[in-house]
């Protein structure tokens, strides 16, 4: 008898064992990197607990910086051989991301399909696009955006607009620029209170080109030719940034010196009433104040030719690092988050690109839905380079030169002049 038990002492130990070694290698800890931004990172949290309730052999701690530091940790944690599973990534870091092996391609086998063409047909035309290198994709939308004015209809009724009415939004850059000048208030001092328009300032070459970069397409300017050299600096891209970004300084109506610098919400003045217009995305209103949430009406983006209209696509992805040893963990999450459409918009006012996302109830009931659904025909995605956060921060460079007084021409032609040095090394 005392054998029987310690045989069953035994096969109990062994499988313990077994069971204990089984663990050990089924569990899978994902890391999520994800930059700033308190309604995603909730949404995020709140559906990472949903998945490792139903799957407790995974867990997933997930780490966040503001925009601006978030690129610089993340690249610094690749380099060192130490990269996160999951990674937010904006769709411009895509060909250097992949052509540096940083990337694994997307399964489509963990989201369900059967190929890549499966893949592709999940989503809205061209939400992959600005994620496919080589015809391979190596993200999948968590934001697939473009952008709209936002105008602040309670300040519009100071100057007796009414901007519920779309007959009365602004439709061109000219109309942004006058009621701007209108819009705008000042204290006896002669100090401005409030903004009618103004650009977002001092912050990463990305926040500047997402804004300009609809006005170059408008304006028919190329970063780079066909031929790769810099072309930025051509009397077509001169006339975009004198009659939309320099002439905000030349009336007065805005600039660095009256913006407020906020890496976490970069639209913070019109957030909090100190403006009354605002170009932002589908993402904004989180993060509104709730009188401002009371009062804001979403107008199409204004347009050099509004028969010819313009817009940007942008995505701030979620990828799977090549180096993660977990992938097809991370993949089979990413599906789970990403599928919730509903959810994401409702709480972070992200749209992940899925096919029919506009025509659903929450979707409906979001303001300004169908205005970004249009806008969404109309988009591009900025220009693709390997080495597009050098020659962005050129161009940056030169916008705030000029904001400073230097000719635009002479600010544009040293940002080619850097262009093409940076792509020549």
């Amino acid at each position: 008898m005392r054998k029987f038990h310690s045989a069953l002492l035994s096969w109990a130990l062994v499988g313990a064992s077994t069971l204990a070694l089984a663990s050990s290698v089924t569990a899978a800890e994902l890391t999520f990197w994800h930059h700033t931004y308190p309604p995603a990172t909730d949404f995020i949290a709140k559906k990472a607990a949903e998945y490792t309730a139903q799957h407790p052999d995974v867990t997933i701690k997930i780490h966040e910086d503001p925009h601006g530091d978030y690129e610089v940790k993340l690249t610094a944690a690749i380099a060192a051989g130490n990269p996160p599973d999951i990674i937010n990534v904006l769709d411009y870091l895509f060909p250097q991301y992949a052509s540096k092996g940083i990337l694994a391609q997307v399964d489509p086998a963990a989201f369900g399909q059967a190929s890549q063409a499966d893949l592709e047909a999940l989503y809205m035309p061209s939400a992959l696009s600005g994620l496919t290198i080589d015809g391979k994709t190596y993200g999948v939308p968590e934001e697939f955006n473009t952008l709209a004015l936002f105008l602040n209809k309670k300040h519009f009724a100071d100057i007796g607009v009414d901007v519920s009415n779309p007959d009365n939004w602004p439709k061109t850059w000219n109309d942004v620029f006058e009621l701007s000048k209108k819009l705008q208030k000042k204290d006896d001092a002669g100090k401005t209170t409030r903004l009618g328009f103004n650009w977002v300032w001092n912050l990463d070459p990305y926040w500047y080109a997402q804004q300009y970069w609809p006005i170059l397409v408008q304006y028919g300017c190329d970063v780079v030719d066909a031929s790769g050299k810099a072309a930025i600096n051509s009397p077509a891209c001169v006339q975009a940034f004198t009659e939309t970004w320099q002439r905000l300084i030349t009336d007065g109506t805005g600039g660095p010196e009256l913006a407020t610098v906020n890496p976490v919400n970069a639209l913070q003045d019109f957030s909090e009433g100190r403006q009354s217009m605002a170009i932002a995305g589908i993402w904004a209103p989180p993060l509104y104040s709730d009188e401002v949430k009371a009062d804001y009406i979403v107008a199409a983006l204004p347009q050099r030719d509004a028969v010819n209209p313009a817009t940007l696509l942008n995505s701030y992805a979620l990828a799977v690092t090549a180096g993660s040893k977990n992938q097809k963990e991370a993949f089979e999450f990413l599906r789970f988050l990403t599928a919730d459409s509903d959810g994401y918009l409702a709480a972070t006012g992200y749209v992940t690109g899925l096919k029919g996302w506009a025509d659903t109830k929450v979707a409906k009931e979001t303001r300004g839905s169908a205005v970004f659904a249009e806008g969404q025909k109309h988009g591009s995605f900025v220009w693709r380079s390997p080495t597009w956060s050098q020659e962005g921060t050129a161009i940056k460079n030169a916008i705030e030169q000029f904001a400073q007084g230097v000719p635009v021409q002479a600010a544009l032609d040293q940002a080619a002049a850097e262009i093409d040095q940076i792509r020549a090394n």
